[in-house]
């Protein structure tokens, strides 16, 4: 049986690649969609650097949510910290 090793993302090289993953939701602004990528990155910048991230993480897509995990599905910050995306 093989197993497939999930990586852990150290560095922000790593961050970019992950976030650089995700496409542009249909119908979404390519601007807002460029300004999420890079909250996420300062998310991962902030908890690389062992430091809480100290804007606000509230009501956004569910892609940017996906953005703040590890490649094995661990969060970078805690649910509780969090107020997430909830259709009407």
């Amino acid at each position: 049986m093989t197993t497939i090793a999930h990586p852990t993302i150290t560095d922000l090289a790593a961050v970019r690649a992950h976030i650089e993953g995700f496409p542009c939701p249909e119908g979404f602004s390519l601007f807002a969609w460029k300004e999420l990528k890079q909250t996420a990155i300062g998310v991962w910048h902030a908890h690389l650097n062992g430091r809480r991230y100290r804007g606000s993480l509230h009501f956004c897509r569910p892609e940017f949510y996906a953005m703040l995990h590890q490649p094995n599905g661990t969060p970078i910050v805690p649910q509780g910290l969090m107020r997430g995306y909830q259709a009407a």
